[in-house]
């Protein structure tokens, strides 16, 4: 197999700093520059605020570089003291003007700056919540995580110290500028053709930095990857003795990253100094022409001095910026990975338009008769699909009556899961029809159907907090409402056994739990919800025998007067079901009781029992 074709066949996404898709992506300095401040816009009226004091600090130093001419002229070279004393505490005030000016402005600044990344960050969480399932089936964890870190930290930077160091040393060379070429035209032109260098120097890096900065941005996110998925898998590591293979692993993205960093510390390394040499341009300039002049007395002493301090004004933010380039173009990259983070297309656009069922005003009650209409789907998108098609589900068609238990069978892959998830319309299915209750699943708000459906996987999601937030996740109910539902599935027999109570913490993925424990806690959330229609995933597998009855009991529960769908590896978890549906590559091949289909001897479900056996 070519490497081409691997690439095609990869189930994650391209990182979108990659060399692959970098040109289709690609965004200029001013558009990222622009998109940087588009998040500040909120908070507008303070950056404005901060730039002036900034540019009010810029004046009074140039006030204060132009004094010191008459202060060297007329007090120091006469050696007169009272004018002297008068420029000097002339130059003073400016200065500590200047200087409480800047103080103040770059504290509005930071101010400002924390509440944009404040409101970013908030934005990206956003964002995480709306995006459709089918974007993290391509996008490894620690990228998007560090989407919502690493990128933003970029950013925070820009905000919290470039930005600022940026708007001061752009109003002092601006203003530096003017005054040079006010106070003398043709010294003035001659200092700033000599700065010409070190901006085309600055030009013709830029790309290559933002180059060496996407390396680092695009391999940090792959340690971050690497390093997620290996806290994840730790368990399966350790178990089949792959810490060397993981370590090797991880290894290596750390290695990528630290070579990248070592290029970028190479290309700085004499592109800095350098820039330093070219930024010391004016001042040399400045010493052999205007040094020429004075000595030919078309240059006084005085002038002399001002323009020696109008050139520190003007190179030293020039060699500012020069440095904070690295930083900038690292502000950039972030800006363009966060910009394209916001710009993944939210569950609105993929799933459609949300639908309108139930009306604000009408109480619906949910029956949960579900009638699958010669279904077609694929987890391809539109371009890809109609090159060639590859279905999950091909021309499905089944009827569920309300109340009904139906089981799901079949081997890996042939679509069972994919069917439940359709029914939460986490995915988009490409033709046919999904009816709840003889309406379209795409006529209700997906919000209002995701609640009618109560679904308990194998593997129990449960987060750091107490007891009681993890029962009740956002909904409010009576401490008795709560124990009750307790005690119906069991779950308050266990944890009064345990000594836990409803403000006992939980640690982070039910760590502290058995594997039984953290199911009869889901079951019990969901009895809380009280769905309409409940769909168990192997619910009972893996369950120690102490717990293995009391959940099998609390299931059967759960499951009175409610439409039920149970996907089953192991078929003898069967018994209670109504109907049991056999799937094959994407289609339905086989329907009817358990006793039925046992009774074809050469069906699919017969084949799926003795291999069972």
């Amino acid at each position: 197999m070519s490497k081409n074709d691997k690439k095609k066949k990869s189930y994650l996404k391209i990182d979108d700093q990659d060399e692959e898709v970098i040109g289709k992506n690609r965004v200029g300095d001013w558009r990222s520059f622009v998109t940087l401040l588009t998040y500040a816009k909120e908070y507008r009226f303070s950056f404005i605020i901060a730039l002036s004091l900034i540019g009010i600090n810029g004046v009074l130093a140039i006030m204060s570089a132009k004094i010191m001419g008459p202060f060297v002229e007329e007090g120091l070279i006469p050696l007169n003291k009272e004018i002297s004393s008068k420029y000097a505490v002339a130059i003073i005030f400016l200065e500590g003007i200047g200087l409480f000016s800047l103080w103040w402005g770059r504290r509005i600044l930071a101010i400002a700056a924390s509440k944009t990344l404040y409101a970013i960050r908030e934005r990206l969480f956003e964002h995480l919540q709306v995006l459709p399932m089918s974007y993290f089936d391509h996008q490894p964890q620690g990228r998007v995580v560090t989407r919502i870190t690493h990128d933003v930290e970029g950013i925070e930077e820009f905000f919290t110290s470039s930005l600022g160091r940026l708007l001061n040393a752009s109003c002092m060379a601006i203003i530096a500028t003017l005054a040079m070429l006010q106070t003398h035209f043709k010294l003035g032109l001659i200092l700033l053709s000599s700065m010409i260098p070190v901006v085309i120097f600055i030009f013709l890096t830029r790309e290559k930095v933002r180059v060496v900065q996407r390396k680092m941005s695009k391999f940090t996110s792959t340690l971050n990857a690497k390093l997620s998925e290996s806290i994840n898998g730790l368990e399966v590591i350790r178990s089949f003795g792959l810490e060397g293979w993981s370590k090797k692993n991880y290894d290596k993205a750390v290695d990528d990253l630290l070579v990248s960093q070592l290029t970028a510390n190479r290309f700085f390394s004499w592109t800095r100094p350098l820039i330093s040499l070219l930024c010391s341009l004016p001042m040399i300039g400045l010493v052999w022409f205007g040094g020429n002049m004075v000595l030919v007395g078309a240059l006084g002493i005085g002038l002399f001095v001002t323009f020696v301090r109008y050139t520190e004004r003007f190179f030293m933010p020039i060699m500012t910026l020069a440095r904070e380039i690295h930083v900038i173009q690292q502000a950039f990259t972030s800006a363009e990975r966060v910009a394209s983070f916001l710009a993944e297309a939210e569950e609105e656009k993929v799933l459609g338009v949300d639908g309108s069922i139930p009306d604000p005003r009408e109480e619906v009650i949910i029956a949960g008769e579900l009638h699958f209409k010669e279904v077609s789907m694929s987890y391809q998108d539109r371009d890809e699909l109609q090159k060639k098609a590859d279905w999950v589900l091909n021309n499905l068609s089944f009827k569920i009556s309300p109340g009904e238990k139906i089981g799901l069978v079949g081997a890996t892959g042939c679509g069972k899961t994919t069917t439940v998830s359709l029914l939460s319309r986490l995915y988009e299915f490409q033709k046919g029809d999904i009816l709840l209750d003889g309406y379209s699943l795409r006529d209700y708000k997906r919000g209002f159907l995701r609640k009618q459906i109560g679904f308990v996987s194998q593997e129990v999601i449960i987060f750091k907090g107490s007891l009681r937030e993890n029962l009740t996740t956002e909904s409010y109910f009576l401490d008795e409402d709560i124990l009750k539902a307790c005690e119906v599935t069991g779950f308050l027999k266990v944890f009064e056994s345990a000594g836990l109570n409803l403000e006992s913490e939980i640690l982070e993925g039910g760590s502290n739990m058995s594997i039984g424990e953290r199911q009869l806690l889901s079951l019990t959330r969901i009895l809380l919800n009280n769905p309409s229609i409940l769909v168990l995933d192997e619910a009972t597998a893996n369950i120690d025998p102490a717990h293995e009855k009391m959940v099998h009991s609390a299931v059967n529960k759960i499951m009175q007067g409610r439409t039920c769908l149970m996907i089953a590896h192991r078929l003898a978890t069967l018994g209670n079901c109504d109907r049991i549906l056999v799937f094959d590559r994407g289609s339905l091949v086989e329907e009817g009781s358990r006793q039925s289909l046992l009774e074809k001897k050469k069906g699919h479900f017969y084949r799926l029992q003795n291999a069972e056996s």
